[in-house]
């Protein structure tokens, strides 16, 4: 037979957005997070120690679905009539769950189904159910009934096995590697598929989705199958970046699933994660493949980090890259390529914005330290002051400031050089910034709209980086701020920049990535 195993998660089962009710025609009253209060009648309430649980979504959005402990709605669903059931299943969504199944779609579909879930009612107990946040409620065994109607639905006649895994103590909880291991380990060897031993063929398929649960379950369910089904399982995984979702074969090794986890980790640039995967992270190397690996994940992830002297110290002491040089333009195109992989591969859009308007502000930085060396010095603290001697180079300097700020300047001497006294240096010194298009923005509109949107608590919507720099799609985006960095630096720039991807080095050290992983 053709099997699937599958963990599930307390965030597999979701309730949908305000926008898939509007396209349901529901009204506002009969949003997800209203109807909650209908369901969740005072009985049930009462029942569960009077706690108020309650839908709530990870950020403010008509398009983000809510999340409720999975334990709360099972019971819910369980508490209902049959009526009020079909209502129920109508409201939920099921992310990771339609991926798998839409994937399988071009696979022999599964003929039994596996799933595992987690009960830890054993090791909390009463006075700690009491509590909104325990473990306990995000525990999975409740909602059975729900999922056992959503494998019917979706591959009817498919036998389906629920397996409970029920931690022996809190110190062996489901955080427990061992532990876990030995549980998932039993659970295994008696498993059945409706009452009937487990029987894999050659040529049959065994899909393990091992993506949800704790850390310790997954990789559990990931070690036994491949020993117990071997060259039978493809691991159906879901990239939570991109939202792709892929079978990854079995080869005879663990080294080539390590290889092909580090892929996907490398896609979205990952690189401490790939260098853990490949076991490189506190060994020496044994060949020089793998040293050659090792050196450009190390300097990687100090990019990653936005380090990028480091990251320029790894590919010159280790002649990783043949040229490389460091002029004092090139960490501006450094950090905005970073803020495109935060956005493109990483969907940090926080860190995207950042690390945009970051490479700018710096970029101006250094290259008023560049052309202007004698007139600034770096307080220690403070950073890049500005001296007062720059009236003799740029008189008009002190009357584009503020009469406060001419006030400070005269009286200490100097001046901080970030901000409108940074953008003032480069307007007096650059008069083309008025025929530019591009470098405009940054202090017409992404310096306000950086300040407003980093004193929000709430995340930050892709469209809300582009309008940030006055644009509506990523690539004017990148166009943006490529142009603002060509426009800072093209005095000095050996030819102008076509593209982020063009001037990062990063480019060329992925690309080096691709080829030494390839070659492990």
């Amino acid at each position: 037979m053709h099997l699937w195993i599958v963990t599930i998660g307390s965030s597999d089962v979701q309730l949908i957005s305000d926008k898939a009710n509007q396209a349901k025609g529901r009204t506002e009253k009969q949003r997800s997070d209203k109807v909650w209060s209908y369901w969740y009648t005072d009985d049930l309430r009462a029942d569960c120690y009077d706690i108020p649980f309650e839908p709530k979504q990870l950020f403010k959005d008509k398009e983000e679905s809510y999340r409720i402990a999975p334990r709360i709605l099972g019971r819910v669903y369980q508490a209902s009539d049959e009526s009020r059931q079909h209502e129920i299943l109508d409201y939920l969504s099921f992310p990771l769950l339609d991926n798998f199944v839409q994937a399988l779609k071009d696979y022999p579909a599964p003929e039994a189904i596996a799933v595992l879930l987690t009960d830890q009612s054993t090791i909390f107990g009463s006075d700690r159910q009491r509590k909104l946040n325990s473990p306990y409620w995000q525990d999975t065994c409740e909602l059975q009934p729900i999922l056992q109607d959503y494998f019917a639905e979706k591959f009817p006649g498919a036998a389906c096995e629920f397996i409970s895994l029920i931690p022996n103590s809190e110190a062996e909880s489901l955080d427990n590697w061992n532990a876990v291991l030995d549980l998932v380990r039993g659970k295994f060897r008696s498993l059945t598929i409706a009452d009937q031993p487990i029987q894999v063929n050659p040529g049959k398929n065994v899909y393990v989705s091992h993506q949800a649960g704790t850390p310790a379950i997954s990789s559990a369910v990931q070690f036994i199958s491949l020993s117990r089904f071997r060259d039978n399982v493809q691991f159906l995984v879901s990239n939570e970046y991109d939202r792709q979702t892929c079978t990854i074969p079995r080869s005879n090794y663990l080294r080539e699933l390590q290889r092909q986890e580090a892929i996907a980790l490398l896609e979205r640039r990952d690189y401490g994660g790939v260098r853990d995967v490949l076991g490189l992270t506190a060994i020496t190397p044994g060949n020089s493949s793998e040293k050659r690996a090792k050196y450009l994940l190390e300097a990687g992830n100090q990019w990653n980090f936005a380090e990028f002297q480091k990251f320029k110290k790894i590919l010159v002491d280790r002649k990783l890259i043949s040229g490389v040089k460091f002029p004092w333009w090139r960490l501006g195109y450094e950090s905005a390529y970073l803020s495109v992989i935060r956005l493109t591969k990483q969907e940090n859009t926080v860190e995207a914005l950042f690390h945009s308007f970051r490479a700018i502000e710096g970029s101006i930085s250094r290259w008023a330290q560049d052309k202007y060396r004698s007139h600034i010095e770096v307080d220690p603290q403070y950073g890049p002051q500005i001296k007062l001697s720059i009236q003799r180079e740029l008189p008009g300097y002190l009357n584009a400031l503020s009469e406060s700020m001419q006030d400070n300047f005269q009286r200490k001497g100097r001046i901080g050089l970030y901000g409108v006294q940074l953008y003032e240096l480069l307007k007096e010194a650059r008069s083309d910034w008025q025929i530019d298009h591009h470098i405009k923005v940054v202090w017409e509109t992404t310096k306000n709209q950086r300040n407003e949107l980093f004193h929000r608590i709430e995340g930050l919507q892709t469209v809300e980086v582009y309008q940030a720099w006055g644009t509506n799609t990523v690539e004017e985006w990148k166009a943006k701020v490529l142009g603002c960095l060509n426009f800072i630096a093209k005095d000095d720039l050996p030819q102008k920049f076509e593209s982020l991807e063009e001037a990062s080095l990063m480019t060329e050290v992925h690309q080096e990535l691709e080829r030494a992983i390839a070659d492990l």
